[in-house]
């Protein structure tokens, strides 16, 4: 969804002549990015006039802008306290914990400035984003749909799009997309959420060459990628060219995931005759060793070899022309390391076969609301896994890091947890080795797994990434990959029943991995 600017105020009220000055070039400061000078500025006006709702408002802005949401919605919250009813301060409040993921609290936010302006499309607007990351699809659409001045707005057309297609009416997302290109031929977003569309229904090649916009939205999906400090003055490759006796640099430009999933591309490009460098995160540089086709492997902090082109691994398919049909997926592409898979073979020899490895949470990006938002809805309570402990015979070993591993084991379930041994993806690897079976939600580790050529079941979200396609059980990417999808929107618990069912299956019925002493 498109992001929502941060307001300074709906109509600020005069302020007594050396505060009022102060307080312009604060704002000044602020929007041309000298956030911290601003701050300074909003702090010596509080000092002299500490009910300065204007001052704290704009304080807490800079606060946001900087990626301090906590500090912001306090001096917010500290507006509120003085001017119950300042607008401004319930939208800013809003958008601050939407990039905390806490939707409810941030919809109530917007709900006040609904129930004061009921005709303002700005009072609206985040209202329905809000409902979108919360995943009531529906309900959002049903809001966009019944507010003529929503329908007003310049990002109208898209938003729509975007609210059917996840309402799964893509046919209907479709023509949205093509009326927002049509008003706007350049619009970046539409092209890119297009794109993701004609991907999603299976068209691959139209849909890589709209998907390519991506590169002219900010901040998150501009490339090359925001996490390197490199300066990339070769040209970009999209496949126009011979790859025969060039060098080309192969980098990370979004999650872990995606970097596991299109690093498959390194050896086409070998293939075809090029030198592969590859530029990974440090996390990932010794998993990568073991990708064929590479030559040279770097991080962001090593010094970036003499190179001749450069491309994006999430570029790699429209580069190589991809198709539905012609998925490279010669699987295993990533392997683990015998030595590291022997150590972890002697940790778990005390646990029975068959071994099910879970993954129920993916990594948030606090700061960013879509993102956090996202993975609120791909990610699912360790509490609703409960059933699978009614699969006897089965060990569970939890694959899970970050904060989701914090949460209680439910009651019944014995879940052998090792990962306070994990250093990287090439120990993840190593242990994903040892286990028969992987059932996870869509994260990095699914991607490794299935790299791998390992046994693994994807708990798919209602509002699926692209890359899984619509209505599939299936992957043409991961050959060993079973997806079991939520029907509704944050439904999980008829998603856990069938994912119990064929557990049950695996272990019995179907002859799974033999019982280990």
């Amino acid at each position: 969804m498109p992001r929502l600017p941060l307001m300074h105020a709906f109509s600020p009220p005069a302020l007594a002549l050396r505060p009022d000055v102060l307080l312009e070039r604060a704002g000044t400061l602020c929007r041309a990015g000298h956030r911290e000078q601003a701050r300074a500025i909003c702090r010596q006006i509080l000092l002299v006039q500490p009910v300065n709702v204007e001052a704290l408002n704009l304080l807490g802005v800079t606060l946001a802008e900087d990626g301090l949401p906590f500090e912001a919605i306090e001096q917010f919250e500290n507006v509120l306290r003085i001017t119950p009813h300042a607008l401004d301060a319930w939208l800013n409040r809003g958008l601050a914990l939407s990039q905390l993921g806490f939707l409810s609290e941030a919809l109530m936010s917007f709900e006040q400035i609904v129930a004061r302006q009921p005709n303002n499309a700005v009072a609206h607007h985040p209202r329905v984003i809000t409902l979108f990351r919360m995943g009531r699809f529906e309900e959002a659409l049903a809001i966009h749909e019944q507010v003529p001045e929503l329908a007003e707005m310049e990002t109208a057309a898209n938003d729509r799009g975007l609210l059917l297609q996840w309402s799964r009416r893509a046919d209907e997302a479709m023509a949205s997309f093509d009326l927002a290109l049509t008003l706007d031929p350049g619009n970046a977003d539409a092209q890119f959420h297009k794109g993701m569309l004609m991907m999603l229904k299976g068209d691959l090649s139209g849909g890589l060459r709209l998907f390519e916009a991506r590169c002219r939205q900010a901040p998150l999906h501009a490339y090359p990628h925001s996490h390197s400090s490199q300066s990339w003055k070769q040209p970009l490759w999209l496949g126009e060219t011979s790859l025969v006796g060039k060098t080309i640099v192969l980098y990370h430009e979004q999650g872990f995931g995606d970097t596991l999933h299109f690093c498959r591309y390194a050896l086409l490009a070998a293939r075809a005759g090029a030198r592969v460098i590859l530029h990974v995160p440090s996390p990932l540089k010794e998993i990568m060793g073991t990708l064929p086709g590479v030559s040279c492997i770097v991080t962001e902090s090593d010094p970036l070899p003499e190179h001749d082109i450069r491309c994006p691994m999430v570029s790699l398919p429209l580069a190589f022309g991809t198709t539905l049909e012609t998925i490279p997926a010669a699987i295993p592409y990533l392997f683990a390391d015998p030595s590291r898979a022997a150590v972890w073979c002697d940790r778990l020899a005390h646990v029975p076969g068959p071994r099910v490895g879970l993954v129920w949470g993916g990594a948030s990006r606090l700061g960013d609301a879509d993102a956090v938002a996202a993975d609120q809805r791909r990610s699912i309570p360790l509490a609703a896994l409960a059933p699978l402990a009614s699969v006897e015979s089965c060990s569970f070993v939890s694959l899970q890091i970050g904060s989701p591993a914090d949460q209680e084991t439910p009651a019944g379930m014995m879940l052998h947890d090792f990962t306070a041994s994990i250093e990287d993806f090439a120990d993840t690897a190593a242990l994903i080795e040892n286990l028969d079976l992987i059932i996870s939600v869509d994260t990095s580790v699914l991607h490794l797994a299935g790299a791998m050529g390992k046994p693994v079941w994807l708990l798919n979200r209602f509002d699926t990434c692209w890359r899984w396609f619509l209505e599939r059980e299936d992957s043409p990417w991961y050959p060993s990959l079973r997806q079991f999808r939520q029907r509704e929107s944050g439904e999980w618990t008829d998603v856990i029943q069938r994912v119990t069912q064929a557990l049950r299956a695996f272990v019995h019925e179907d002859g799974g991995p033999a019982m280990r002493d």
